[in-house]
């Protein structure tokens, strides 16, 4: 490992940023060919040495925006570039989000910061390099999750570690932790809506079921469908924040695979200390073929413009707010309330103020649109629109999960922050049909070719 040489070109770039010094200079400054220490920076990291001026820039840049006290125009200057539409267009292409959505957002920039690597980092991801990747096909399995959330964008392995500890106290105190068998436990990671502009993520402690086993109602349920996952074992627990870059690019340039969303596993070895870790990936050639993607045709983009009016409030409890997947638990609950459902509307608030928000939800309905109506919540702007009907609820949600997942990579749309609709046509044990309406908006045209479709 040149260790000494990747810190020499780091401290290099680190000097001259947001001055972009030139791949020439750097060689004829540590006193190597260009074509050595590119090879060299790539292998020991992971990243080219554009890659990491680039990504460096635009994080410190991210940082002056969020601080909300400067033009876009003065800042884009700043970090030398030569107008707000080319700051816009790096913006889009390495972060998936403009400038200006940046602004005052000191969550979001923390999100997406990407730090100088130290000679700390810089060993952990020259490990990661070499750490084997298995590929795996699991089969649909069923999972008894008791849900918990960990605030820390930095993903900081002693704050994860406390969540996780006081999770595992909160469950002992159950009348159901008795029978459960905690050699088997896994960590279990959900997805989120507004994911990138909270501090916030859902995670669990999750145990396996066979199909004959009874659920106990303190745990959420939830069917992983059969699917292929990446599999990889680090060290320790300190490798989690660096371990995912190289991760997912391995996985792209390895195996032609893509990252397949969550839910993710993590389990610990406490005889080893080391961190057993399994996310689903998806070749290319399924990700382009998904018939999801024909959920964002236009005819299911509708724009609305009118009032939600609460009839009642309830929430999903907390040890089930597993993020995204609130079908399962919504479904129980009105079910519990009155066994058979029609003509309904429930409004899920929005996560923009909150990200609790998200878990709580009204019944009632649409009408005409208040502005000046307190009691009221205004629905505008684009939603789109899409139909769900069947006899298994736990298919419905993974399918929707899909549909969460594509949003989040499609070329021309992404989530918007407002309340989400869902009008229950019919709905009882045995069967449901819905549609839903999440909110949308248009993103900017550019994305990086390589990972997105639609």
């Amino acid at each position: 490992m040149n260790q000494s040489l990747i810190l020499t070109i780091i401290d290099l770039i680190e000097e001259n940023l947001p001055r972009k010094i030139s791949i020439d200079d750097l060689a004829k400054q540590c006193g190597f060919s260009r074509s050595y220490i590119q090879h060299q920076f790539k292998a020991e990291t992971g990243f080219s040495i554009s890659y990491y001026q680039r990504t460096r820039n635009l994080s410190l840049a991210a940082a002056r925006l969020a601080q909300g006290d400067q033009r876009i125009l003065d800042v884009a200057i700043e970090f030398g570039f030569e107008s707000q539409e080319a700051f816009a267009r790096a913006f889009r292409q390495h972060t998936s989000t403009t400038p200006s959505r940046l602004l005052g957002q000191q969550t979001w920039a923390r999100r997406i910061n990407f730090e100088r690597i130290d000679r700390e980092k810089l060993e952990k991801l020259h490990h990661c390099q070499s750490l084997p990747i298995a590929f795996n096909t699991h089969q649909s399995h069923r999972w008894g999750c008791f849900v918990f959330t960990v605030d820390s964008c930095e993903r900081d392995i002693e704050e994860v570690t406390r969540a996780i500890s006081t999770a595992y106290q909160k469950l002992m105190q159950l009348p159901c932790s008795a029978s459960l068998d905690f050699d088997q436990a896994q960590i279990v990671e959900f997805r989120e809506h507004n994911q990138e502009a909270s501090s916030t993520y859902p995670m669990s402690i999750a145990f396996p079921f066979d199909d004959e086993h009874a659920m106990p109602p303190e745990l959420l349920e939830i069917m992983v469908p059969t699917g292929l996952f990446a599999e990889v074992t680090l060290p320790n627990p300190s490798y989690i924040p660096t371990i995912f870059h190289p991760l997912y690019y391995r996985i792209f340039n390895e195996n032609k695979c893509y990252f397949g969303g969550l839910p993710a596993f993590w389990r610990y070895n406490t005889l080893t200390g080391e961190l057993h870790h399994r996310c689903q990936v998806e070749p290319i050639a399924q990700v382009k073929s998904d018939p999801i993607w024909s959920l964002f045709e236009s005819r299911h983009v509708v724009e609305l413009n009118t009032s939600f009016f609460a009839v009642s409030h309830a929430s999903i409890p907390a040890s089930k707010r597993a993020g995204t997947r609130r079908l399962t638990t919504l479904v129980e609950q009105l079910t519990l309330a009155s066994p058979s459902q029609s003509s309904l509307e429930v409004l899920f608030d929005s996560p923009c103020q909150n990200n609790s928000n998200q878990y709580h939800y009204s019944l009632g309905e649409t009408g005409a649109l208040k502005l000046n109506d307190q009691t009221a919540t205004n629905l505008q702007g684009l939603y789109l629109s899409t139909q769900w009907q069947g006899e298994d609820i736990h298919q419905l949600e993974n399918q929707i999960e899909q549909l969460y997942l594509r949003l989040s990579q499609h070329h021309q749309f992404q989530y918007r922050a407002a309340p989400e609709l869902i009008r229950i046509h019919t709905g009882n044990k045995r069967y449901i049909e819905f549609d839903l309406l999440t909110p949308i908006e248009k993103r900017a045209t550019s994305r990086q070719k390589a990972v997105w479709f639609g």
